[in-house]
């Protein structure tokens, strides 16, 4: 399985909060993740590389709208 170098989040309930951001980012690193999957109030937009990525310490995450 491949580390992920990036993995881009979508907020799709626009009244959550900005913290959850924080909760977010900590629920991920050791995770497995894909294009789709929900966590908390964000959906996985993309991910570099695509497919089935693991998230590190080293993953950048952004958040967009």
């Amino acid at each position: 399985m491949d580390q992920a170098e990036r993995v881009v989040l979508r907020k799709i309930n626009r009244r959550a909060p900005g913290f959850i951001t924080h909760f977010v980012r900590s629920r991920l690193i050791g995770h497995q993740v894909e294009v789709g999957e929900r966590i908390l109030v964000f959906q996985v937009a993309f991910t570099v590389p695509s497919g089935l990525v693991e998230v590190t310490d080293r993953t950048i995450i952004e958040f967009i709208e």
